[in-house]
């Protein structure tokens, strides 16, 4: 049993990554610490096969805690209707360390992945490592991270579906929406669409998904989105119960009785 799980870490590490690329929030406006190096521009998203970068937007002096609800929903040929809902609780410090505490009942795609599983993800960029916690077997799961930062007043790259290896897809440059008030945070809107070209994968006919989002100028994280995919459905999200009050510093810890231990790199990588 023991080797069963320790070969299963390198698919739930390569599918949080590729949570954490996709969800809105977890992509982070960073700050101006001095030694934080410039975070690199990626025009694509990654997917579960293919993981974003360990990069991390760091944020500091900006303390606050909420709830992440994404809800998608997918009409059948017939008219019903599946719901699958995600939650997020998020922290975050002055010092810019997060605590994420994912409930996830699937992942969304072509072919959703159903999970039915809670997941604890603490980034401490001072000691550049991401705990993906394990309370069940007293393990913190630990995988590198490299704190940048982003030019001051710059929104973050526009979050969208996951973008499969070597797909064709044609984007849309973002289209600024303005601003408005979500639950009294001011946010900058934008939308992209991007379109699957017909034969791309056997479609007869050309494949257009959209995404919009509205990033919190305050918060420095992205309070509400909304994507549509036809072959998926529609996924909303909504960022809730936003308090901006300093969080127990006990919360971005790993637990005492937990053995730290690197996650286990794929087999081809190993070599």
């Amino acid at each position: 049993m023991a080797s069963r799980r320790r070969s299963s870490e390198p698919l739930l590490v390569r599918v949080l990554m590729g949570i954490f690329a996709c969800i809105p929030g977890m992509q982070a406006h960073a700050d101006e610490a001095a030694g934080v190096p410039d975070c690199p521009h990626s025009a694509s998203v990654a997917s579960a096969e293919q993981p974003a970068p360990n990069n991390v937007r760091l944020v500091t002096g900006s303390p606050y805690s909420a709830l992440g609800i994404s809800q998608t929903v997918t009409t059948l040929p017939d008219g019903n209707r599946i719901v699958r809902q995600n939650s997020i609780r998020q922290w975050r410090d002055s010092e810019g360390r997060t605590r994420s505490e994912f409930s996830m009942s699937s992942i969304g795609g072509p072919r959703p992945l159903e999970l039915n599983t809670t997941v604890t993800v603490i980034d401490d960029p001072e000691a550049r490592e991401r705990y993906l916690l394990q309370p069940a077997n007293k393990v913190a799961v630990t995988v590198p991270i490299v704190p940048c930062r982003v030019n001051t007043g710059l929104e973050p790259d526009l979050i969208g579906p996951p973008r499969p290896p070597g797909l064709a897809m044609n984007v849309t440059t973002p289209e600024k929406l303005g601003t408005r008030q979500v639950d009294g945070e001011t946010a900058a809107g934008s939308r992209v669409e991007a379109t699957i070209p017909a034969g791309a994968i056997g479609n007869d006919r050309p494949i257009t998904m959209s995404a919009e989002q509205w990033y919190g100028k305050d918060l420095q994280v992205v309070v509400e989105a909304t994507y549509r995919d036809p072959r998926t459905g529609e996924t909303r999200y909504k960022l809730r119960d936003i308090r901006r009050s300093e969080p127990d510093a006990r919360l971005f810890r790993v637990p005492d009785n937990s053995t730290k231990r690197p996650a286990v790199a794929p087999a081809h990588k190993r070599k």
